[in-house]
């Protein structure tokens, strides 16, 4: 009779107590669920914020690379017209009319004929040149400021005294330059020579040259 009291109790007890103890069981469940669900909401945004720095650091990167190609891509396109521009202004330059430059002639005038040769002792001749210049030494040479050593020549009156003339086509070089220092009675234009050249016993010049040239350089001093 006992026994059957004790568990008939034991029975009412745990009738009252379940409802309690499930209570108790979804507290604890919903107080774990509470605990986790910050955690993985805490996990989740941290990974949505990882996610959003690298999807930015991506984004940054791509500017800059699209930032860098358009860069290149002017100062490419600014050698391109630099290049352009410089073949243009070599195009100008060649096609640039050069003016001739017209090289003005230091000679005055010039005459042809024929060329003899004479020295100090010849007849009539007194060792002095018609200028007053001593050939008795026996030279040959005059020496000019400007023009340096010149032949010493003998010319008509159309030559001035004191003029510097080049001798072309003789024996004694292609270009001689000379100086008239001396007159002579059958010497000058349209006479039997055109000039007559001083020479000396060392030298022992003799004879006639023809269709000498003779440009005049410098009319008298």
């Amino acid at each position: 009779m006992k026994k059957n009291k004790i568990i008939t109790f034991l029975n009412w007890t745990l009738l009252f107590s379940l409802p309690l103890i499930l209570l108790t069981v979804n507290v604890k469940k919903d107080e774990v669920s509470k605990d986790i669900l910050p955690k993985k909401l805490s996990t989740s945004l941290m990974a949505n914020i990882n996610n959003n720095k690298v999807e930015k650091q991506e984004e940054k990167v791509e500017e800059e690379q699209e930032e860098t190609e358009e860069k290149q891509e002017e100062v490419i396109e600014k050698d391109i017209k630099e290049i352009d521009n410089n073949d243009i202004n070599l195009n100008n330059k060649v096609e640039e009319v050069i003016p001739v430059v017209e090289q003005k002639s230091d000679v005055l005038r010039s005459y042809t004929g024929k060329m003899s040769f004479y020295n100090a002792n010849c007849a009539g001749c007194n060792g002095v040149t018609s200028t007053g210049t001593d050939i008795s030494d026996g030279r040959l040479y005059y020496y000019d400021n400007t023009y340096g050593n010149l032949r010493i020549i003998a010319a008509g009156t159309e030559i001035k005294k004191w003029s510097v003339v080049r001798l072309k086509n003789t024996s004694l070089g292609a270009n001689v330059l000379a100086i008239v220092l001396d007159r002579g009675g059958a010497i000058g234009e349209g006479k039997t020579f055109l000039i007559d050249m001083l020479t000396n016993a060392q030298e022992n010049k003799g004879g006639v040259e023809r269709n000498i040239i003779v440009e005049v350089l410098r009319d008298g001093k």
